[in-house]
C-alpha cells in the first residue's frame, strides 16, 4: 500500500512538472532553463514538449 501511495505521489509530481514546463515554454524560456526549473533532464523536458532531441 505504501509503495502505491509513493508511486501516485511521484506521478502527481511529474504531472505538475510537465504543466509548469509547458507554461514556461509558452512564455519563451529555453529548454535548458525549463529543465533546471522543474528538476528534470533536458531530454525529458524536450520529450514532454514534443521537441526533437
Amino acid at each position: 500500500m505504501c509503495q502505491a501511495i509513493q508511486e501516485m505521489r511521484k506521478e502527481s509530481e511529474q504531472k505538475k512538472a510537465m504543466e509548469v514546463a509547458e507554461k514556461l515554454h509558452e512564455m519563451g524560456l529555453d529548454t535548458e532553463k525549463i529543465a533546471k526549473a522543474v528538476g528534470y533532464a533536458v531530454e525529458t523536458v524536450k520529450g514532454w514538449l514534443g521537441l526533437e532531441s
